[in-house]
């Protein structure tokens, strides 16, 4: 039987930020992305849970964690973090961020990278300016909530819900719980964030890229174009699948994240 805890760690400002974690072993946190919150790793946890300490959060203003002082984006989901590990006497943890979850868990290995065993940012480019494409274009995520038809969403793209219709509208719906700014708000903080070029040439941080053939979010070039600004960055990219392959294909991707981390362990 895995063991499991969750709690509230209350941050100075008096919001609460939610946190589960799950199993021992070495620390491997997950940072979702701006359509989901900590529920959105249900595939992921058991999985790796068998060999890790998993740790997953909900960011101010998604699922359980409150945001009544106003404080969301990127800078924050970093100071957060940071003050997530040390709550839990985390030393140091293996760092996976999805998509929005990108800015916190790069920002956390620039600022503290003693604290980062390795990287893994998934279909993000965590705020890494772009060197030889078009940067990161927010306008493509576009309105949330109920205006959308059922089971669609920018993040699981087109095949999910044609495939797995009620998997897509299990990502829909967890993507309305909490109160936080709107998608456009938050994806122009994002795209308004971005790390200085030289602290990331100087990130000895061993990180995984994760990028998907049909990810119209993130594209592959993208990705590609982002890991040329860390010394110690490989990709993985995943055919046919959209922005989420985590959800959508959750046994492909478990097994190139598993395959990532026993190598840096080794």
């Amino acid at each position: 039987m895995i063991p499991r805890t969750e709690g509230r760690l209350t941050r100075p400002d008096g919001d609460e930020v939610w946190f589960e974690s799950a199993g021992e072993g070495p620390t491997l946190v997950l940072s979702h992305g701006l359509g989901g919150n900590g529920a959105t790793w249900f595939q992921q946890v058991p999985a790796f849970a068998e060999h890790h300490q998993v740790v997953t959060w909900d960011q101010r203003g998604f699922g359980r964690s409150t945001s009544t002082a106003g404080r969301v984006g990127p800078e924050v989901a970093v100071e957060d973090l940071l003050a997530l590990l040390d709550h839990l006497d985390v030393g140091s943890a293996h760092l996976v961020g999805q998509s929005m979850g990108g800015w916190a868990v790069l920002g956390a290995a620039l600022r503290a990278p003693e604290r980062v065993r390795s990287l893994v940012l998934a279909c993000t480019t965590a705020g890494i300016p772009a060197v030889h494409v078009a940067p990161f274009d927010p306008s493509g995520i576009g309105p949330r909530g109920g205006t959308r038809p059922l089971g669609v969403h920018p993040a699981v793209g087109e095949r999910l819900p044609e495939i797995d219709p009620a998997r897509a509208y299990l990502y829909q719906a967890l993507g309305t719980f909490g109160r936080r700014p709107s998608d456009d708000e938050l994806a122009r903080l994002l795209a308004e964030t971005t790390y200085d070029p030289d602290a990331l040439g100087m990130l000895e941080v061993p990180t995984l890229f994760i990028c998907a053939s049909r990810d119209p979010l993130m594209s592959p070039e993208l990705i590609r174009d982002a890991a040329t600004r860390l010394p110690q960055a490989t990709v993985v990219e995943l055919s046919d699948r959209g922005h989420s392959p985590y959800f959508e294909d959750p046994d492909a991707w478990n097994a190139v994240v598993g395959d990532f981390l026993r190598t840096v362990g080794a």
